[in-house]
Formats: C-alpha cells, structure tokens, sequence
C-alpha cells in the first residue's frame, strides 16, 4: 500500500513534464493522454486492483514507447524512468494490501515440581 501511495504522488510528473520538457509531438501527446489516465487510475488503485493493473499496463506502454517511436535522450529518460517507476511500484511486492495471518502459540511445557528428598529439608524456592 506504501508504494500505491508513493505512485500517486508520482503519476502526475509525466504530464507536467509534457508540459515543461521539449517533447517531440508524438511523445508530448502520449506523455499527457498516458500520463492523466495513469493519475487517474493510479488513485483508484487504493481500492480496486483492476485499476492498478491497468496503471502498470500504462506504466509499461510509456517505458517501452521511446523505443518504438524516434526520441531523444530527453525524451528516453523522461518517459522510461517514469513507466519503469508506475510499473515497479503499483506491481511490486510492497503494492500488494496488508494481510492477516493467525499462527497458533505452542503450549508451554510445565517442569515437575520436585519433591523434597528428606522429610527435615526445607523446600527449594523457584
């Protein structure tokens, strides 16, 4: 759930950056239609697991996007370190909700009293 949050907080820098970086139009278009359906679907993950699974679908396509289209370095950068972070942290393993599991406690064992060895002889003190 940790990691939900923090891809909450961080779904929305792919947009801004669309809107700040020098992006090719092809980039700038797919930077800000993935990057507002990915916000938006990264804050209903807190309750629905199809919406992160579909954020991390998006995560995926923005990362491997410079790789089909023609980029920059700038571009490259921007949109795989973006992708790879939705990815890594709304599929991961700390994105998962919190479980709850009951283990039973062994029994003790009690020792045996020990019994005085003569009659005269005060008993042990624990």
């Amino acid at each position: 759930m940790l990691s939900r949050s923090i891809a909450i907080l961080l779904s929305s820098f792919l947009p801004t950056a669309a809107l700040i970086l020098p992006l090719s139009p092809a980039h700038k278009i797919n930077a800000l239609v993935a990057g507002t359906l990915a916000t938006i679907l990264a804050a209903f993950s807190m309750a629905y697991d199809r919406a992160r699974i579909g954020a991390v679908l998006i995560g995926a396509w923005v990362a491997l996007a410079p790789f089909i289209f023609e980029s920059t370095l700038v571009e490259k950068a921007v949109t795989v370190c973006w992708g790879t972070m939705m990815f890594v942290s709304l599929a991961g393993p700390f994105s998962e909700s919190p479980r709850r599991s009951w283990v039973t406690s062994p029994q003790p064992v009690q020792k045996p009293v020990q019994q005085p060895a003569a009659e005269g002889q005060l008993p042990i003190a624990a």
